[in-house]
């Protein structure tokens, strides 16, 4: 995670609505003890009235009297939650609303949610660490775009193709060859996710240059629903 990109939120309803939009992304909760950091997946977060109700992935053993923090996959949100904020219960966390919360900047423009069976790919290309390395395309479907970014889901038999951080070229949509390869990076790797299949993983793709306005316009005819940020 990179902090220096982080920026406070410190008004209660900005909190709020950065929790509601990346409450199906998924992220980590984690407490430090004697024995080090104990890390666990979020499943899920529910909004309940003035709770927000934290699921998470097995059990998880919650020292009461010490803090923990949640990061969001969703703009990289990170908060801390005092001991008297949040009350452990077997794999859920009922939490308070944080009163502050660090994450990144909005996203430029809205993001087009793309229907789960729908079926609409892009052709990646890995860029090449060494002149020997040869890597192969790979074709993946897409579960959301904007302008300047996608988020993709690669198929377990895959998920190691790429790595955070990691450069590659697009070099079709749907299947629809590109006047110019589009070059970008990887922003993030959910391993989880509801609407994930067993050993699938999400990524996150955020490109160097715009789609075009052809391209984002039709995809967004294909869209479902839109998240503002």
């Amino acid at each position: 995670m990179d902090l220096e990109k982080l920026k406070p939120l410190e008004k209660r309803l900005q909190i709020i609505s950065a929790i509601e939009q990346g409450s199906a992304f998924g992220g980590e909760v984690w407490q430090n003890g004697q024995s080090g950091r104990e890390q666990m997946q979020i499943h899920l977060i529910n909004i309940k009235h003035d709770k927000m109700i934290v699921k998470i992935f097995g059990l998880m053993e919650i020292n009461p009297d010490r803090p923990i923090f949640i990061h969001l996959r969703y703009r990289s949100m990170i908060f801390r939650l005092n001991p008297h904020e949040y009350v452990a219960l077997g794999d859920k966390l009922v939490c308070c609303f944080p009163k502050s919360a660090m994450a990144i900047e909005k996203r430029k423009g809205d993001r087009y949610v793309l229907p789960v069976n729908c079926g609409i790919s892009l052709s990646l290309k890995k860029a090449e660490r060494t002149l020997r390395q040869t890597i192969l395309d790979l074709e993946v479907r897409i579960v959301d775009v904007s302008e300047y970014g996608f988020g993709i889901i690669i198929s377990g038999a895959n998920k190691d193709f790429l790595s955070l951080f990691d450069h590659f070229w697009i070099k079709s949509i749907d299947h629809r060859p590109l006047n110019h390869f589009i070059f970008g990076k990887v922003t993030y790797i959910a391993p989880k996710g509801y609407y994930l299949k067993r050993g699938d993983v999400r990524v996150g793709l955020a490109l160097e240059s715009p789609l075009s306005r052809d391209t984002l316009d039709y995809l967004k005819k294909k869209s479902q629903l839109v998240l503002t940020a």
